[in-house]
């Protein structure tokens, strides 16, 4: 499973190296870890997305230190320096720390569901927090996963950074005209 974390929040299903999209789960980031919990831009309430997508990361931080926050196209500028600012113990360490808690638990729903060999933390906000949640996500899933699932589940960080989305778009076309042996039509 790979785990897309940005502004939105979503899941992507692959197996032996193809993605199934009638079994994705992309709109993982709309599932309820918090009843009644923040307000989600869908218009529901308690969403994964309100908990670990940039913007609401930013969001919550600038709550803790009572500023206005940073949204748009400086969110992962944002996040960054919380992500700096989070080396030393106060509001972005501890926020940090509860992305990491509702990430593990979105996981671990993961793990339960569909039992994966590997979930892989992609997308720009994976590539600016991940190293710094990566602990608290997998101590959050060993605690909410199956025992049994959990134990063969390695949850790590993706390695094509933030363009991953891009990237993976541009091989789409490619590997279609590979597949047609440059045959069109």
């Amino acid at each position: 499973i790979v785990a897309l974390l940005g502004v939105g929040v979503g899941a992507a299903v692959a197996t032996a190296g193809r993605s199934h999209p009638g079994i994705t789960t992309s709109e993982w980031g709309h599932t309820v870890v918090e009843a009644g919990g923040a307000p989600c831009r869908c218009g529901s309430h308690g969403c994964l997305e309100a908990y670990v997508g940039t913007e609401a990361v930013v969001r919550h931080y600038a709550a803790r230190v009572g500023k206005q926050p940073v949204i748009g196209d400086e969110s992962d500028i944002e996040l960054a320096h919380i992500v700096a600012a989070a080396g030393e113990p106060g509001p972005a360490a501890d926020v940090l720390a509860e992305t990491g808690e509702y990430l593990g638990i979105g996981i671990a729903n993961l793990i339960n569901l569909l039992s994966p060999d590997r979930v892989v933390l992609a997308g720009s906000a994976g590539a600016i927090m991940g190293p710094a949640i990566l602990p608290a996500v997998r101590d959050a899933v060993g605690r909410h996963a199956l025992d049994y699932l959990a134990g063969h589940t390695e949850v790590v960080l993706g390695r094509l950074g933030p363009e991953a989305v891009a990237l993976g778009a541009a091989t789409l076309p490619i590997a279609q005209l590979l597949a047609s042996g440059g045959r069109t039509g």
